[in-house]
């Protein structure tokens, strides 16, 4: 029996758009008849357009409309319990303005389909794996990116992951049962962190990620509901509160080495502010000479705490799961 993947599309004013990305998937599930079954599915949230009237319904391409507009990341839960229900084997979530080129599916099922039935993993896309790659990225896209990207990743269990909020996703029918399971009770935002909130969910579990490099579309007449210059201070707060639980999941509640660095470098801080403030603050402001003993005491905990801090960083870094990247021909073609 050949495998079932579902391709789930959110769709929120893609006016013009969607039509003919959705005509361009289904010539493309033709091609691929042979080694898969390929199932489009639309999740309508409402778009005042109306933009699921461009769509022209054949067999293996089927609407579902939200009752209230619910976001991205919502309709695309949405999507992805409908497609399990249907027993699909494989998931891929692209976006409905276009900007995931479909050309890249002909070599990404393929490789969905070597891929072990039991493995945990997440196949995502990067539009920054080379530095002279997509130059048509919107200029405000390039600038958070380059911005929150270092605090994601140290917020993220993974080591040389890139393009964090990239949205074209997919991944096997076991690792998204384990992403909605009740027993494990991931959060996963409702709106533009969505993709933010995957990853986070996957550096919890320990999925394993594939990322491949490609190139989006920006045409001239490229738009997105999403304000870039309003998502950055969600998403610092978002990566941030990620960071801290992340460290007191795997440093506090489960202890190791990096444990024993990270509580050592603490404490050690904690001296030494304390030496700065009741011994070395008060001589300095009565005029009186630090005494060697205190300075030297202060010194002394200060490097030790950067060193023991440096040594947490490393280990931390080190622990990480390493991105495995697949390269695929579409994109230099």
């Amino acid at each position: 029996m050949q495998p079932k993947i579902s391709i789930i599309i959110p769709s929120f004013k893609s006016k013009g758009k969607l039509g003919i990305f959705v005509e361009e998937l289904y010539y493309l599930s033709k091609e691929l008849k042979n080694i898969c079954i390929l199932k489009i599915l639309i999740i309508d949230d409402c778009c005042p357009y109306k933009s699921f009237n461009e769509i022209s319904i054949q067999k293996n391409i089927r609407i579902i409309k939200n009752h209230k507009n619910i976001g991205v990341g919502a309709s695309t839960i949405v999507g992805l319990r409908e497609a399990l229900n249907e027993e699909s084997d494989f998931f891929i979530k692209m976006d409905a303005d276009g900007q995931h080129p479909a050309k890249y599916l002909k070599e990404l099922i393929p490789y969905l389909l070597t891929t072990k039935k039991y493995e945990l993993f997440l196949v995502k896309g990067s539009r920054f794996s080379f530095i002279s790659s997509n130059t048509n990225i919107p200029i405000m896209r390039r600038i958070g990116s380059f911005c929150l990207e270092p605090i994601a990743r140290a917020a993220l269990s993974y080591k040389g992951l890139t393009d964090i909020a990239n949205g074209f996703i997919s991944m096997n029918k076991i690792t998204l049962k384990y992403l909605l399971s009740k027993k494990i009770n991931n959060k996963f935002e409702d709106r533009f962190l969505f993709e933010s909130s995957v990853l986070r969910a996957c550096s919890n579990i320990g999925i394993n990620i594939h990322e491949f490099p490609m190139e989006t579309i920006y045409g001239k007449e490229w738009t997105s509901s999403m304000k870039s210059h309003t998502m950055i201070y969600p998403l610092l707060v978002f990566w941030f509160k990620s960071l801290l639980k992340r460290i007191l999941f795997k440093y506090i509640y489960k202890l190791n080495l990096g444990s024993l660095f990270l509580i050592s470098s603490l404490i050690n801080c904690m001296f030494s502010i304390l030496t700065l403030l009741i011994s070395i603050i008060p001589s300095i402001n009565r005029n009186e000479y630090v005494s060697a003993g205190n300075a030297s005491g202060f010194i002394f905990l200060l490097l030790s705490t950067i060193v023991l801090l440096s040594l947490f960083v490393l280990y931390d870094y080190f622990s990480k799961k390493p991105i495995k990247t697949i390269f695929f021909e579409s994109f230099y073609e």
